[in-house]
C-alpha cells in the first residue's frame, strides 16, 4: 500500500486506523495535533481557530465520502454504516 499515490486507490482501506475512524488523518493532523499545538502553547487564539476549522473539515469530509460512495459503492455503505466519521 502507497501512502502518496498518484493513480486512484481501487481498494477500500478499512484496516489499522480505518477501523476507528474513517477520517484519521484529519482527526489527528487538523484536529488533535492543532488542539494539542494550541494548548502546549497556551494560545486561545490556536484554540479558537483549530475550533472555527473543525466545520470547514467536516464540509471536506462529507465531500469525500459522496466520492467514496460513487467509487466502492455497497462496500462503501457497509464500511459507513460499521465506523464513525470521527471517532
Amino acid at each position: 500500500m502507497k501512502v502518496i499515490s498518484l493513480v486512484p486507490q481501487r481498494t477500500l482501506i478499512t484496516s489499522g486506523p480505518y477501523r476507528f475512524s474513517r477520517n484519521p488523518l484529519y482527526l489527528g493532523g487538523n484536529v488533535f495535533i492543532f488542539f494539542g499545538a494550541g494548548l502546549l502553547l497556551g494560545s486561545p487564539t490556536a484554540l479558537f481557530v483549530t475550533v472555527l476549522h473543525l466545520p470547514f473539515v467536516d464540509l471536506f469530509i462529507r465531500r469525500e465520502e459522496k466520492q467514496l460512495e460513487e467509487d466502492f459503492g455497497q462496500d462503501w455503505v457497509r464500511y459507513k454504516k460499521q465506523v464513525r466519521r470521527w471517532i
